[in-house]
């Protein structure tokens, strides 16, 4: 799916203006999905103007900064994927995509983020794992994800688009 971005600003004037209006320039693919990182909200690099886009870094964290936080979309692929691409994408994406120490080693997918996370499926369907339980989302359903382990698997046989939001609450901490 084509994200495009429209982001706002003030510009000198103290005027509302369109910062960015086009296709996304942060793009990842990291193996068995792909990330559009749309923006990063860091609490102490405030940048009203947005003369830095956030999405044209060379390193986009799992997490997002203390106390901030992160918009991106992410099209997780169908499980029925090529072991030796995945492996050879995830790789390659390790020098822009940093998982932090949230990702576990015996199994990749289940991880644990310190943030609040909101999530709305798009398109596809999917299945979200937890240690006690599982539950299968299609497009329209909405999550609320409060720092618990989990995983996304898509045992289907199309691409699942998600919305998501990662806030930095000191709740989660």
């Amino acid at each position: 799916m084509a994200t495009r971005r429209v982001v706002t600003g003030i510009n000198s004037s103290g005027k509302s203006y369109f910062v960015h209006d086009g296709p996304n320039p942060g793009r990842v693919d990291l193996g068995r999905a792909i990330d559009d990182e749309i923006w990063v909200d860091d609490p102490a690099k405030p940048d009203p103007q947005a003369k830095i886009d956030p999405a044209t870094s060379p390193m986009f964290h799992l997490e997002p900064p203390p106390g901030g936080s992160v918009m991106r979309i992410f099209t997780f692929l169908p499980g029925n994927l090529d072991p030796g691409k995945v492996a050879a994408a995830d790789a390659a994406a390790a020098s822009r995509f940093d998982r932090g120490e949230a990702m576990e080693k015996d199994d990749p997918a289940m991880h644990t983020t310190r943030t609040i996370d909101y999530l709305v499926v798009l398109s596809g369907e999917i299945d979200l794992e937890l240690d006690e339980g599982e539950v299968h989302l299609r497009p329209g359903d909405v999550v609320v994800q409060r720092r618990t382990r989990h995983a996304w698997r898509n045992r289907g046989s199309q691409p699942c688009t998600v919305a998501a939001v990662l806030i930095g609450s000191p709740n989660y901490r």
